[in-house]
């Protein structure tokens, strides 16, 4: 991976191909925070198992969705497609795959990295820019450790912060996510 130059959009591919190398397939335990751009945030529990190709997101706010045996069940009802497209249910379920974001310059993809950092001491910061507009930018920051992104800052005050990664077993049987209300601001653990 090449880190501190600026990189050509040509490179993004290869970018993601170096992040998802980093990725141990599995079944993770993700909790975290996701905010939108009203300001409005809500707690989130994503168990995904990668072998098995399911997911369940449970939210503190709103109703549940999840993936299984090439059904995505969420408030707009039940849907077919493959595991990858179910993913595409929001930038949420993406922090366990981070290069299933669609801001790697791949074809059509609007947003390609420009610029790949160490930060802390186990962690990849890289920034993006849209193609069109320069100005717009957005950061992801992946853990060098297991490929799961734990930050996502966008446009406006829009954030996605993974607070917890665990693996589990294939058999292990979650009870049902609980959520604390959040008290401060997330302090970042890179």
């Amino acid at each position: 991976m090449r880190f501190d130059e600026v990189l050509r959009r040509t490179d993004g591919p290869a970018v993601a191909s170096e992040i998802d190398a980093l990725r141990t397939p599995g079944r993770y335990v993700l909790e975290g925070v996701h905010q939108v751009s009203s300001g409005e945030h809500w707690q989130f529990r994503l168990d995904i198992d990668d072998a098995a190709q399911t997911w369940i997101l449970e939210r503190s706010r709103g109703p549940s969705s999840s993936y299984r045996d090439g059904i995505m069940q969420d408030e707009d009802g039940k849907s077919e497609g493959s595991f990858e497209r179910s993913l595409a249910a929001g930038d949420v379920t993406k922090m366990a795959l981070p290069t299933q974001l669609l801001w790697w310059g791949r074809a059509s993809e609007s947003l390609s990295p420009v610029l790949v950092q160490h930060v802390g001491t186990h962690s990849i910061l890289v920034t993006f820019e849209h193609r069109e507009d320069q100005a717009i930018r957005t950061t992801l920051v992946v853990d060098d450790n297991d490929g799961i992104a734990r930050r996502r800052i966008g446009r406006g005050e829009e954030a996605t912060i993974v607070t917890a990664v665990r693996s589990v077993s294939p058999e292990e049987v979650l009870p049902p996510a609980e959520f604390t209300p959040l008290t401060d601001w997330i302090r970042p653990s890179y």
